[in-house]
């Protein structure tokens, strides 16, 4: 009996053992972080509190790239090196997480660095604006795709998905202090005496330094300067505290998006919701077709063709100038409802049918809307806002491509195809640097600018166009609006310049802003 008893406790300390060493993490690891680890923290995140030395030091890193890079920097050539380093830690990261890099990764990351290129290219706030945002987006886009199977995930999935990402990101924000708080509790006692000796020294040599250096300055006057041109630059405690507190934001964001993405909160399989009985849809569309063919007649038969009798006082050029912006929102529009009858009704042949009718008018409505806009552009040329119009139809032209092949094979990955395009298409609309095509195409378009066309050149665009403005004779405007030639080059350049003059270093330096000082160099 007592054998037995004995077998029985000890089968029972094994199995404790058994069980203790089980949720014990490798012995290497510090206890304070194993004591954090251990509790119930979703994901991979455990993962990434455990290895903060690793972590925490590419986030510090990556917080000063992005403060060196991009501090008071709205397009200098350390743009696509900022973005380089961004994405190369980003697969450092990933390596040590066992995550290999997959295909469409890297195409997101080449666009990603041709879109810095472009900012180190273009003067333009509002371009530079624009790659900001694109740059964050296909940020998310790359993130997401690299900690989800996202093969089936549909427009309107990703979108979710990207919002939900960002949310938790936020949610997210104690983790980074958790884990660097329980590093620095589990530290080895020689790094931390390390670490407070180094500290101790910073806080006794600083204000010796500070001393030594007041005593120099007024020992010798050039070295005064020197220092106090050095204190303004780059030592003002404004400057200083700025750049320290982006350096902070960039460590928190990569190391936030780091922790959302290892949550895995969000659900990778996309649900079939394509429950709803086609009869219904078909019945509206059918209506909605009936509609648009009638309207795509009439655009083909008046417009195209011109032929057909209008309206009493009306022309042709009036005609067609009518109902722009309404017939850009119906295209818009189509695209969502033919999105949305893919996805939320069943399979049909008859819906088929009728989704491609809507797809082959909304064709014929973007054909008559970039036809207006023409119109409008051999009117009154070109603007931004023109160049903007006429390339998103251009884009949704390419888009509908993808919409028309899901229709018959639900399969295709839409989405994937509309990043790529969408891509494309953006990096070629930032790289053609739309300020320099406006000022090329109105003044080759015109023989004497009216008035309201040179005001626009002049204060409406960017350094972008200082190289066709260079070269514009503007000896007939300069009585109405200047006294001479050379003050209204020189208006137009501190205008187009916007100060970069005054923060003009090796980081900052812009292609487009360089241009526009050698040209007008030597005009006033």
């Amino acid at each position: 009996m007592m054998d037995d008893k004995n077998v029985t406790v000890d089968e029972g300390m094994n199995q404790e053992s058994i069980a203790e060493k089980s949720i014990e993490l490798p012995p290497q690891k510090p206890a304070a972080v194993q004591a954090v680890v251990r509790k119930e923290i979703p994901g991979r995140i455990r993962e990434v509190g455990s290895q903060f030395e690793f972590f925490g030091l590419y986030s510090l890193i990556f917080g000063v790239v992005y403060s060196f890079c991009l501090f008071r920097n709205p397009g200098g050539i350390t743009y696509p090196l900022f973005v380089a380093a961004g994405y190369g830690i980003a697969v450092l990261m990933l390596k040590k997480l066992g995550i290999p890099v997959k295909r469409l990764s890297w195409f997101i990351m080449g666009i990603s660095f041709l879109l810095g290129i472009t900012s180190s290219l273009t003067a333009s706030g509002l371009l530079l604006y624009f790659n900001r945002m694109a740059l964050f987006l296909l940020a998310c886009v790359f993130v997401l795709h690299e900690f989800y199977e996202d093969e089936t995930w549909n427009i309107g999935k990703y979108v979710s998905s990207v919002i939900v990402f960002l949310c938790y990101a936020v949610g997210c924000i104690g983790y980074p202090f958790q884990h660097m708080a329980a590093y620095f509790k589990g530290v080895k006692n020689k790094k931390c005496r390390n670490v407070l000796m180094v500290i101790t020294g910073a806080a006794i040599g600083i204000p010796v330094m500070v001393c030594l250096a007041l005593l120099l300055s007024a020992a010798d006057m050039v070295f005064k300067e020197i220092l106090t041109n050095l204190l303004d630059t780059f030592l003002n405690p404004w400057t200083v505290f700025t750049a320290i507190l982006k350096a902070i934001v960039g460590i928190l964001l990569i190391y936030l998006f780091l922790c959302s993405a290892c949550m895995k909160n969000l659900k990778e399989e996309a649900a079939d919701r394509r429950t709803k009985e086609p009869l219904v849809a078909i019945t509206g569309m059918g209506i909605i077709a009936a509609v648009y063919l009638l309207f795509c007649g009439i655009q083909i038969i008046y417009l195209f063709l011109g032929k057909g009798s209008l309206p009493e006082g009306v022309t042709y050029s009036d005609y067609a100038r009518q109902g722009f912006f309404q017939l850009l929102f119906v295209v818009f529009l189509n695209l969502v409802m033919v999105l949305c009858c893919i996805k939320y009704f069943k399979r049909s042949t008859g819906l088929n049918l009728v989704l491609t009718v809507i797809c082959s008018c909304t064709y014929v409505m973007i054909a008559s809307a970039v036809y207006r806009m023409l119109l409008y552009v051999g009117m009154y040329h070109l603007t931004f806002l023109r160049v903007l119009v006429l390339w998103f139809l251009a884009l949704l032209a390419v888009l509908m491509v993808g919409v028309v092949l899901v229709i018959y094979r639900n399969t295709f990955p839409l989405f994937r195809y509309c990043l790529v395009m969408i891509s494309v298409f953006y990096l070629g609309f930032a790289g053609m640097r739309p300020d320099r095509v406006i000022a090329e195409y109105n003044i080759s378009h015109t023989d004497v600018l009216q008035d309201n066309d040179f005001y626009y050149l002049f204060y409406n665009l960017s350094a972008d166009a200082a190289p066709e403005i260079a070269g514009l004779d503007i000896s007939p405007y300069v009585k109405e609006y200047y006294d001479t030639v050379e003050d209204a080059y020189r208006d137009y350049y501190r205008r187009a310049i916007k100060g970069y003059d005054g923060r003009r270093s090796f980081r900052t330096i812009n292609l487009s802003y360089e241009k526009a000082r050698k040209l007008f160099d030597g005009k006033f």
